[in-house]
């Protein structure tokens, strides 16, 4: 008979010998990467890209959610919503502040822009 010290039980965090993970051997045999985690700015921007249904004049058409967003909080703008004014309004400055294209004007001085500035052209008499 067997003694009951030497018989392994099987149980919770306790797997059955034939299964456990033998010496050296790996948990990732086909050398698969792990997935990277995505850092929340990637998921809101994966899902306000996503494409949803809008209707609109009874028209359906897909736009990403945040167009969907937009133009609901413009309707309900339009209607008269305090509420919706506000978060419209924060949206707006976010995007101006955080808008790429940015128009820059720069100034160079040479005879054109001083001819253009003053109304007549210099005149080289040599």
């Amino acid at each position: 008979m067997t003694d009951a010290s030497n018989e392994y039980k099987v149980g919770y965090g306790r797997p059955p010998l034939q299964t456990r993970w033998k010496q050296g051997q790996s948990g990732n045999p086909r050398k698969r990467p792990r997935q990277q985690q995505e850092s929340i700015a990637e998921i809101v921007d994966r899902l306000l890209l996503a494409p949803v249904k809008l209707s609109l004049n009874g028209e359906t058409k897909h736009v990403p959610a945040l167009e969907a967003i937009v133009s609901q909080l413009q309707l309900k703008e339009i209607a008269g919503n305090a509420r919706a004014s506000r978060v419209l309004l924060k949206y707006r400055e976010f995007a101006n502040q955080h808008s790429e294209r940015q128009l820059q004007v720069i100034f160079v001085d040479n005879d054109y822009s001083s001819a253009v500035s003053h109304g007549t052209p210099k005149r080289d008499n040599g």
